[in-house]
């Protein structure tokens, strides 16, 4: 019997384990020639993930499968947890093919900020990462902003692209709207890649057939290490993960003050060269405040039981003027005005990053 797949998620199709990816009741099976499995349907319909996300390994092997069967690779980063989005791990399997980066979620920066702008942070961040040489787009996959852009240059990539991403970039959405264009065959009927806010949703690499012999692809989320959002339970990562317009909270600081995310993370003033100004930023369900070093603890919830993090690390970091700290899979704040050392307080295991500043005037 020939094997089919989920055509949402990649999953092999099966019909005897609920609890295993790829389900669909027997007597669906000879229903449709394409099928959605269980898992999917519900994600969809009810917003549930009952099986969790797929195994860190087994996602490695389809990338590296779909990248080999691949004429051409689309990286899909999300802007608000940028540096996060290029792992050195991914990026080595990517190493030798014609790529370019998606860029996405764009409409959650605020429209003061001109697209020119963060074209030009985004091309200064891929020469830092020694990636001059990769195609920036960027595009937001919930308004469709930069898609015509992203279509003409993915069919530059030959007839096999595929994409690829850590998790929770909003790889699906994308490729899903390409779907809908053009390029993929328009509005007609067919199962789309399955989006959700639950990490690991794809479990394999699905491909979508396509006008004039192109095959798009999708692939499972590569997991990164040291992002925030991934070592926090399920409901609460929902929440950390940017999906909101970029908001910004700006506090006079100064030796003695902390400005924290409670219960995540703490950024704590040990001295500073003038009178200055740290501005938390966040493109989630979280935000930033400002509080007296004193009470740390409290806003670290050191002494709660149910805390969303049991175990921390300290860092001492030196953050100039014009410069974002940047935490992964969280958000950042920056430094105006004033050079700051600063003390971090953050989950065990977790990265940070010290950057050019996304947001506001650059230095020249």
């Amino acid at each position: 019997m020939t094997e089919r797949y989920c055509q949402g998620c990649g999953a092999r199709i099966q019909s005897t384990d609920p609890a295993r990816f790829g389900f669909v009741p027997e007597h669906v099976l000879g229903e449709e020639k394409t099928v959605r499995c269980q898992r999917c349907h519900r994600i969809s319909h009810y917003g549930r993930d009952e099986l969790g996300p797929v195994d860190a390994a087994d996602s490695i092997e389809s990338i590296r499968a779909g990248i080999e069967w691949s004429t051409g690779v689309c990286l899909v980063v999300d802007l608000l947890d940028f540096d996060a989005g290029l792992p050195p791990e991914l990026l080595g399997l990517m190493r030798g093919k014609n790529a370019l980066l998606a860029v996405n979620k764009v409409d959650l920066i605020p429209p003061k900020t001109p697209v020119s702008e963060l074209e030009s942070w985004v091309q200064s961040r891929l020469d830092y990462y020694g990636l001059p040489h990769m195609r920036p787009v960027l595009v937001s996959a919930a308004n469709g902003f930069g898609f015509p852009a992203l279509a003409d240059q993915v069919t530059a990539l030959g007839n096999q692209v595929l994409f690829v991403g850590i998790t929770n970039v909003g790889k699906s959405s994308v490729l899903q709207r390409l779907l809908r264009m053009r390029i993929g065959g328009g509005k007609r009927k067919q199962i789309e890649p399955t989006v959700s806010p639950y990490p690991g949703t794809t479990v394999n690499v699905s491909r979508w057939h396509c006008p004039g012999g192109l095959i798009l692809a999708d692939s499972p989320g590569f997991v990164p290490g040291g992002r925030i959002s991934d070592l926090l339970a399920p409901d609460l990562a929902q929440q950390v993960i940017p999906h909101k317009t970029l908001s910004s909270h700006l506090y006079e600081v100064k030796e003695g003050d902390t400005v924290c995310i409670k219960g995540l993370c703490a950024v704590e003033c040990i001295g500073s060269t003038a009178p200055g100004l740290l501005i938390g930023f966040s493109g989630s369900g979280v935000k930033w405040q400002k509080s007296s070093g004193r009470q740390l603890d409290k806003w670290l919830e050191k002494d709660n039981d149910a805390a969303p993090v049991k175990d921390w690390e300290e860092h001492i970091v030196q953050l100039e003027a014009g410069q974002d700290l940047f935490f992964s899979g969280l958000g950042w704040v920056s430094a105006r005005k004033a050079k700051y050392k600063l003390r971090l307080h953050i989950p065990a295991g977790a990265e940070y990053t010290v950057r050019p500043n996304l947001v506001g005037p650059k230095k020249k």
